[in-house]
């Protein structure tokens, strides 16, 4: 929730949109930002690209709006995980998660190595 709200003009969005204070509602609503978000405003691409050099778990994360731990940034690698492969994946579906990325790359992979 923190990487969806991490600005006090999108915590001011979340409490306007949200109606109902139950788990549900919250979950709602905060999905339907995170997509807003990834849509109409997601991180440049010169930006991601310069925070992957530094920091690429913090980098994914704010890609991806996801909390993106060491683990997740392995299995991203394992899969074949890239800068050019994130903004590829973005520019085909802004609203891909993490999740589904890394089984893309992971699938790509695996198509490339048996056309090898």
């Amino acid at each position: 929730m923190q990487i969806i709200l991490n600005t006090s003009v999108r915590c001011n969005q979340f409490m306007n949109k949200i109606i109902n204070v139950n788990y549900y509602s919250i979950f709602q609503v905060l999905y339907e930002l995170k997509n807003e978000y990834l849509l109409n405003d997601p991180i440049p691409v010169s930006t991601f690209k310069h925070l992957y050099s530094i920091n690429p778990i913090e980098a994914l994360s704010r890609f991806y709006l996801e909390n993106v731990d060491t683990l997740d940034y392995w299995e991203w690698k394992q899969a074949g995980g890239s800068i050019e492969l994130a903004i590829n994946f973005r520019s085909a579906n802004p609203t891909l998660t993490l999740i589904e990325a890394i089984e893309k790359a992971e699938r790509v992979r695996g198509i490339t190595k048996a056309l090898k």
